[in-house]
């Protein structure tokens, strides 16, 4: 089992430590609800170590990933970032991704857990040219700081004018400990928030510091619990639910990021399915009575089966039950009343437009 370099730090908080796609991590420290409300109303940090980070560098490293993503790198220059994914040759998504631009020829990817050894060499079965990949996971930690306040409580910490200035989707190189680091207006909750790439040794003197400086501000340590109900609420897709080989971008409901121009890897396959529809599409549905949805639900409408829940939850924001959905293409629409099956009993819910809660950074 992995652990991240700040596990003691979650066993000094008393963190309730379960394993998540193989590594060991806190789920929650004292209330999942009562963690999601403090990001929401204030500010809440994630130890998100667990994640993979992958470099590729070199001359020929920009049209190496126009031909392995989906969106077009124009949307991006140095000091950006931007969310896409890896396809196979059948469309279907190997794992979904933030691309950061360090320079023209110099990327960081950020990938998924259960996913870093799958996508390093599926991106080495295809290098040409001038391409170095590295897979950095081992010696980086990550810790997101997100919430309406974690600007004020991150500059408590960095004093960095250009932290304070960054906009959504931007970055910048700082400093920390006399340690080079990189903070990222960005995030997984639905608010504005900051994601924060630093060495390893460097981890628990800032994830100590933030809770210090940011306790009177209201911000409380939250574990991967309350991550996944914050990024439910706000219909961010979570890889092996919402995505995976066999569930294309498009049939996720994020086909907004299919936009390239370049021949990229299932180019046809996904653009016929942008313009005609796929088969399958994700929807997002509200409980109208009690219940907890999870994953595997049956979904049914009129009393035949139409798809099944990819993910579900008690939304601490609603106080309700939520869940994402793939379903037949074309079978509901938002306001359609739907069944949703919780231990063999149908609950009824609607469809709604998504996502349940919209970001509100600024």
């Amino acid at each position: 089992m992995n652990r991240t370099a700040l596990y003691n730090e979650h066993l000094n908080l008393k963190g309730k430590i379960v394993d998540f796609a193989g590594w060991e991590l806190p789920v929650l420290y004292t209330s999942i609800i009562g963690e999601h409300i403090a990001c929401r109303n204030a500010a809440a940090l994630f130890d998100v170590s667990h994640m993979g980070e992958i470099t590729v560098k070199g001359k020929d490293a920009e049209s190496f990933l126009r031909k392995m993503i989906p969106t077009s790198l124009d949307r991006i220059e140095p000091y950006k970032c931007m969310y896409s994914c890896l396809c196979n040759d059948h469309g279907g998504t190997i794992d979904d991704l933030f691309i950061y631009m360090i320079a023209d020829d110099d990327f960081l990817l950020v990938v998924n857990a259960s996913t870093v050894e799958k996508d390093f060499r599926w991106l080495a079965s295809h290098r040409m040219g001038d391409v170095e990949i590295e897979n950095i996971s081992d010696v980086i930690s990550k810790i997101d700081i997100q919430g309406p306040l974690s600007k004020q409580i991150l500059l408590q910490v960095l004093s960095d004018e250009n932290v304070g200035e960054l906009e959504r989707f931007s970055f910048t190189h700082s400093v920390y400990g006399d340690r080079p680091i990189i903070v990222s207006c960005s995030g997984y909750t639905g608010e504005k928030g900051y994601e924060i790439y630093l060495h390893n040794e460097l981890a628990s003197r800032l994830w100590t510091e933030l809770l210090l400086k940011g306790k009177d501000f209201g911000l409380v340590p939250a574990g991967i619990g309350a991550r996944d109900t914050l990024r439910l609420e706000s219909c961010y897709s979570l890889y092996g639910h919402e995505l995976s080989d066999s569930i294309s971008p498009v049939e996720a409901g994020i086909g907004w990021i299919v936009n390239s121009k370049d021949d990229f890897i299932a180019k046809d396959i996904i653009l016929k399915q942008k313009k005609k529809g796929a088969s399958r599409e994700t929807v997002a549905v509200e409980l109208m009575d009690k219940g907890v949805p999870r994953e595997e639900c049956e979904v049914k409408k009129n009393g035949f089966i139409i798809g099944i829940t990819s993910s579900g939850g008690y939304s601490p924001s609603l106080k309700k039950g939520i869940a994402l959905a793939l379903v037949q293409a074309g079978s509901v629409k938002p306001g359609d009343e739907v069944e949703i099956v919780i231990r063999d009993k149908g609950v009824r819910a609607k469809v709604v437009k998504r996502p349940f809660y919209r970001y509100m950074g600024k």
